[in-house]
């Protein structure tokens, strides 16, 4: 009797939809000034006057048409100017003032304007609030029961169990998106070295000292995989200033609800992140190196898991962005872009060789942002339109539909037909962090990771020019959103 086999899943293509032969309404504009230039000269000075404009209406149509990196250039022009503005104003470089921060707020590299934190009344769960963005967010800490060494079926079960739970955020109005993020940090055995300090013998012998220093050694320089489940959901009626106990209590049904779909899907929440907890994490995200020392110096109490004592709630102490990387504390990093997904059938666990990490540090991030019914089945028809429109226009001239475009359609008519059929739609965004001591060592780490992804069969694309904002909803679980 043959084993049962675990079954694959597929991604759909990245859209490229536009308005005109895959032309945008920008491409367009500048495409049709370009137009207009040339005409111009023709009619004015003939075939000389097309040559004198020349430099002129060819720039335009190069700048509608072209594209660099997987992008159209036009879209680049953006980018460049916002990041040589704040070069020339200094908004790239973060330095903590030396005074106490205020209480209760937040200022990371990345995000504009001040967050703040309260505690959840119940669930002692640090609630970020975002003015700015609209939104408050709670963090779970979680941990599953193994996936990769079970059965066909175990494995089935757990996958559809998270659909579940994705499905369950569908029906819920005040979910804005749910953020998984896995990591792996320095400081593998606090918990064991702090059983050694306790429970050691007091008088020191030879066998003594080699365990303490294998330890001190492994609590140094191993590592542990962390995975959080972040929520972010619409502020409540009446707290756009501050949370409230009865607008805390909405926000806690919510994620009550959530957190019985994760259970159900056999995920363990280990505890919701405080105060206390989140400061660990934004200190080992900035500052691995300090952080790997406060463990080393400071182990956590007995039943206080992993988490060690000491860590007040800030930001960095500094942070320098590059045009490819963001500097902080004693760490470098790089933010890269999922661009594409597998388009042929995989396991689910495909994303194994990027989540095994062995040189430099990775964080990978998955948003999830449910899209209503309604606003689903717009954005759905209004591309059948615009790929219905395009076949005519290619029929008329002659070109042959390419067969990028024949998978864009089938996966719309998919999309649609499951909506129709009662479930939900999600827009998935991945972005992946890459961190290490060094600007060198980082470049290593890239190179690797790059490798890593292609393993995956996933593509993945530097970001540039935006590297704080790309950290800040890659590395940090506060469910940023896409980018």
């Amino acid at each position: 009797m043959s084993a049962p086999e675990v079954a694959t899943v597929r991604f759909g293509p990245l859209e490229r939809r536009g308005v005109l032969l895959g032309l945008g309404f920008p491409q367009l504009a500048v495409l049709g000034v370009g137009l207009m230039v040339a005409l111009a000269g023709v009619y004015t000075a003939g075939g000389r006057g097309l040559v004198v404009g020349a430099p002129i209406w060819a720039s335009l149509v190069i700048v509608a048409t072209a594209v660099v990196r997987g992008r159209p250039l036009l879209e680049w022009l953006p980018l460049i100017a916002s990041w040589r503005t704040r070069v020339l104003t200094d908004a790239t470089t973060l330095v903590a003032r030396p005074t106490a921060p205020t209480p209760g707020t937040l200022t990371l590299p990345g995000i504009p304007g001040r967050l703040a934190v309260t505690m959840s009344p119940t669930l002692d769960a640090a609630l970020v609030l975002d003015r700015r963005a609209g939104t408050v967010t709670a963090v779970a800490r979680v941990h599953g029961t193994g996936f990769v060494l079970d059965g066909a079926s175990a494995q089935d079960h757990k996958v559809a169990g998270w659909g579940r739970v994705l499905a369950s955020t569908c029906h819920m109005s005040r979910v804005l998106r749910v953020q998984v993020l896995t990591r792996t940090v320095a400081g593998g055995s606090p918990t064991a070295r702090a059983w050694w300090r306790r429970n050691a013998a007091a008088a020191p012998s030879l066998a003594g000292r080699v365990v303490a220093e294998l330890l001190e050694d492994v609590t140094a320089q191993a590592r542990r995989a962390e995975t959080f489940v972040a929520v972010a959901l619409r502020i409540p009626r009446g707290s756009a200033r501050r949370i409230t106990r009865a607008s805390a209590e909405r926000v806690e049904q919510d994620l009550g609800a959530i957190a019985d779909a994760l259970r159900a899907a056999e995920l363990v929440i280990d505890r919701w992140v405080d105060v206390d907890d989140l400061a660990m994490v934004l200190r080992t995200t900035y500052d691995p190196a300090g952080a790997r020392n406060a463990v080393v110096s400071n182990p956590p109490p007995p039943d206080d898991g992993a988490r060690p004592a000491g860590f007040s709630l800030h930001g960095p102490m500094g942070a320098r962005e590059h045009w490819t990387y963001l500097r902080t504390d004693s760490a470098a990093h790089a933010t890269y872009w999922v661009a594409q997904w597998p388009r042929s059938d995989v396991h689910p666990g495909f994303l194994q060789p990027l989540l095994a990490s062995t040189g430099a540090a990775r964080t990978l991030t998955i948003t999830a942002e449910p899209i209503g019914t309604a606003q689903a089945l717009r954005e759905i028809r209004r591309a059948q339109v615009e790929h219905a429109a395009d076949k005519t226009r290619r029929d008329r001239i002659g070109q042959i539909e390419d067969e990028a475009t024949r998978t864009e359609v089938a996966e719309l008519a998919r999309r649609e037909a499951e909506i129709v059929a009662g479930h939900g739609d999600l827009r998935f965004t991945g972005v992946l962090t890459v961190t290490a001591p060094t600007v060198e060592e980082l470049e290593v780490g890239c190179t690797a990771t790059e490798g890593a992804a292609a393993q995956a069969l996933c593509e993945v694309r530097r970001l540039v020019g935006q590297q704080a904002l790309a950290h800040a909803a890659a590395a940090l679980p506060l469910a940023r959103g896409v980018l």
